[in-house]
């Protein structure tokens, strides 16, 4: 009887092990993600009407509080929340680059592995592109520059970084979505649910 119970043969060895959840975005770099998205569209759906010229203003105050949330976050955040983290994915055009030059983009792994760096390369332009629309856009508001031809060259500022940001977005967008066809609920599971399912074994 002890030997049928401690025999390896009664092991299931081809049996599948368990999938472990695997932490890969934190929660307030996803909270921050989602409230930067909103306040976005609401301020640039509302940047060409005076009757929601206050909705536009406030939200891209809004806008701004949530970017200086996410520059502390990058500093003071778990590792996945990391500046250097970003940084070191965007810097990667040179490996991506290579891989073109040795005609490694004819395979679907390279343009897999490229947009994911394109993502984070879209993401790192966002907050750029929008730390300035905010500040010359509350310069503009409150016409520091006074009322001539200073200030509205800011507007134009404003308004073409504002525009910038949203193809920029709309390019991120894009990416989300052929990703999503080409791996499956997998590749929006980490920036919806925070974690990544991996395989229970090792």
């Amino acid at each position: 009887m002890i030997n049928s119970v401690l025999s390896p043969i009664h092991i299931d060895l081809s049996s599948p092990m368990p999938k472990k959840r695997k932490t890969v975005v934190d929660l307030g770099t996803r909270m921050a993600h989602a409230s930067m998205a909103l306040a976005f569209l609401i301020s640039y759906v509302t940047s060409e009407s005076e009757y929601w010229r206050l909705v536009h203003v406030y939200s891209g105050y809004c806008l701004a509080a949530v970017l200086a949330f996410r520059l502390v976050w990058g500093w003071a955040g778990p590792a996945s929340a990391r500046w250097g983290l970003l940084l070191r994915r965007v810097a990667m055009w040179r490996v991506w680059l290579n891989k073109f030059k040795q005609g490694e983009w004819l395979s679907r792994n390279f343009w897999v592995g490229a947009s994911s760096w394109v993502l984070s390369a879209a993401v790192l332009c966002i907050y750029v592109f929008c730390t300035v629309a905010i500040a010359s856009g509350w310069a503009t508001y409150n016409q520091l520059l006074g009322d001539g031809w200073l200030n509205d060259a800011l507007q134009e500022l404003h308004e073409g970084l504002g525009n910038v940001a949203m193809a920029v977005v709309c390019i991120h967008v894009g990416l989300v979505v052929m990703l999503r066809v080409w791996r499956g609920p997998q590749a929006l599971r980490p920036m919806w649910r925070g974690y990544a399912n991996t395989s229970g074994r090792g």
